[in-house]
């Protein structure tokens, strides 16, 4: 993934900023936890040398004792103290948890729509949900890291003062041969940041397999079709890929653990040694070699957990860099400023030779299309699957930029409007839907309960032929919708939840509305009324209606059919069918398979 790649500096700075932003108190545990890591074990590096020397002193046992106690006391209350900072800080580190979930989530909501269909985005998407998830999620780690990088450094200090008063030349040894493990421990995130981008990869595919399979609206699809098998052979491969990774990854650090630990073996002996000498020379005392035997391994210890911990947070860095990446993608869209439309009526609206290519295909989705769209006509966009049509509306909703000419709304390019005012011109019906498990009022409205009119959510229902379904459940439109979040949850038919879909577009009640196959799951009846109350529903209204199913545009003042991503006919229904064009041959291609039953006939052919 291409992002930018921010020092590692930079990236505590940035995150130490949202932590003051947010709970400037979290540093100043931080801190208390940071004091208590460096005393605790100089305390206890000491207190060995103190009771040697008290005892081949003449201060007397009492003297001893008294000393003994103190430090002992001063390291209990020391400990406890530590634990119960680590839980305060603990749940202050999880709050800025979700202070990051909340802001990744945000992203994901408000960037252009022509985001979300990059690849590249949705893989940052996901790692940054990754980075904030869980007590020990990497932005967590980045406080762990800090305090105990600050810890050992200052304890390195402590130890290295007092290893001043020994031989410089044991201090060089040491961090001569710490160092040299220090640079062993690169090669395992130089090898991470190589092979990320396949370890998200699986994830990604597994958690979707985890999505899908336990969701509801799969479950009959799973079992009539037996995707279980299927589905456990992908989970298997997607398994056994991320196994791979992870082998390859032990075996680096296996290595690298093995050197590392030939390394310290060969440190600590020669330094012990060396303070063997020292003892049975009498260079130093009984009390100074416990000091000194305790200092040196506290010492490696110290200077290992500094250049230990810079390498971890070079790891987390990188997955800084990813949710940075991701948080600071590009927006093309004005969404702060620009024009701002009139929302209390339809106007025109234009395209003016406008081409559209998805990002890395070869062609042209849309090529060359001109149209013009009167305020409150009803138009027909229709075809073949995959000729164009839904793109067509992404382009006049604004939800993505033409790559070549351009759409007017009301004689203006859509690219000089505010585009969450410019959101609202427009009620949709998409056959990709979302509805949150939340009242059946709720979703219709998409609003919070106290903000809901009642009184137009039932004439929605009504409208979009629900409301008898609604009304007789136990709760009313009160009632919770899908039995993920509710034991008592109203579980709806596919057609039932396009009736819903469209009441909560019908509500919302726009200048343009975007029906995108508003009946492909209803009954013939139902499409029935649905149709000859068309033109009442949708009066003083621009509306785009896009189907395959010819005979449904019947109610519209203009039909488009568009091939290949061209439009190959326009005009009236019956206009289209006395050219006797490509319009006629697909309408009666598709009368002899709806002719045959009565009600679809009626509904659909007159």
């Amino acid at each position: 993934m291409n992002v930018k790649e921010y020092p590692v500096i930079e990236n505590i700075k940035y995150c130490l900023i949202n932590t003051i932003e947010c709970y400037p108190q979290l540093l100043f545990w931080c801190l208390l936890a940071i004091l208590i890591n460096v005393a605790l074990p100089v305390l206890s590096s000491f207190l060995p040398k103190v009771v040697i020397e008290k005892i081949t002193s003449s201060n007397g046992i009492r003297n001893l004792i008294f000393v003994t106690l103190i430090f002992m006391f001063t390291i209990a209350l020391l400990s406890g103290f530590k634990r119960f900072v680590e839980k305060y800080a603990s749940f202050l580190k999880y709050r800025m948890n979700t202070y990051y979930t909340r802001k990744v989530a945000k992203k994901g909501m408000t960037t252009d729509y022509s985001n979300q269909e990059k690849d590249e985005f949705r893989k940052l998407q996901s790692e940054s949900f990754r980075a904030c998830n869980g007590h020990y999620s990497p932005l967590t780690q980045v406080y762990d890291v800090l305090i105990a990088l600050l810890s050992t450094a200052f304890g390195f200090i402590i130890y290295f003062g007092i290893l001043t008063r020994l031989n410089i030349f044991v201090i060089v040894f040491l961090i001569a041969t710490t160092l040299a493990s220090y640079f062993l421990n690169k090669k395992i995130i130089r090898w991470t940041a190589d092979h990320i981008k396949e370890k998200i990869g699986y994830q990604q595919k597994t958690n979707y397999i985890n999505s899908v399979s336990g969701d509801v609206r799969s479950a009959k699809d799973i079992r009539l079709y037996g995707l279980s098998v299927w589905f456990d052979k992908l989970y298997r491969f997607n398994m056994e890929g991320l196994a791979g990774w992870y082998k390859r990854y032990a075996k680096i650090v296996f290595g690298v653990s093995v050197c590392d630990s030939g390394l310290s073996l060969l440190r600590e002996g020669i330094a012990y040694a060396y303070l063997i000498y020292l003892a049975l020379n009498l260079h130093i005392s009984v009390a100074e070699f416990v000091l000194y035997f305790s200092v040196i391994t506290g010492f490696s210890l110290w200077l290992s957990g500094i250049l230990g911990q810079v390498n971890l947070l070079k790891r987390i860095n990188l997955t800084v860099n990813y949710m940075r990446g991701y948080l600071e993608f590009p927006e093309k869209y004005i969404k702060e400023g620009g024009i701002e439309p009139a929302i209390s009526f339809p106007k025109t609206i234009e395209l003016f030779n406008v081409s559209y290519r998805y990002e890395g295909a070869k062609e042209d989705t849309l090529k060359n299309i001109s149209l013009k769209i009167e305020p409150g006509e009803h138009l027909a966009v229709v075809g073949l699957n995959g000729a164009g049509k839904t793109t067509l509306v992404k382009l006049i909703c604004g939800l993505v930029d033409p790559t070549e000419g351009s759409v007017l709304y009301d004689g203006i390019d859509v690219r000089e409007y505010n585009r969450i005012s410019y959101y609202k011109l427009f009620s949709a019906m998409f056959q990709q839907y979302s509805i949150m498990p939340v009242t059946l009022e709720e979703i219709v409205a998409e609003t919070v309960p106290e903000n809901i009119d009642g009184s137009k959510v039932e004439l929605s229902l009504r409208q979009a032929g629900l409301w008898e379904k609604v009304s007789k459940l136990p709760k009313g439109v009160k009632h919770e919708f899908g039995k993920t979040i509710y034991d008592d949850g109203v579980e709806l038919s596919g057609g039932e939840i396009q009736k819903l879909l469209l009441a909560r577009a019908l509500y919302r009640f726009a200048p343009v509305m975007i029906l995108d196959e508003p009946t492909a799951a209803l009954d013939p009846i139902s499409e029935s009324k649905i149709y000859k109350s068309y033109n009442k529903i949708m009066m003083n209204r621009s509306t785009i209606f896009i189907s395959h199913r010819l005979a449904s545009t019947r109610f519209c003042d203009r039909v488009l059919l568009i091939e290949n991503g061209s439009i190959i006919e326009e005009g009236t229904h019956e206009s289209l069918l006395s050219k006797k064009g490509r319009y006629h041959d697909l309408f009666e291609t598709q009368a002899k398979y709806y002719c045959d039953h009565p009600v679809t006939r009626e509904v659909n052919y007159g």
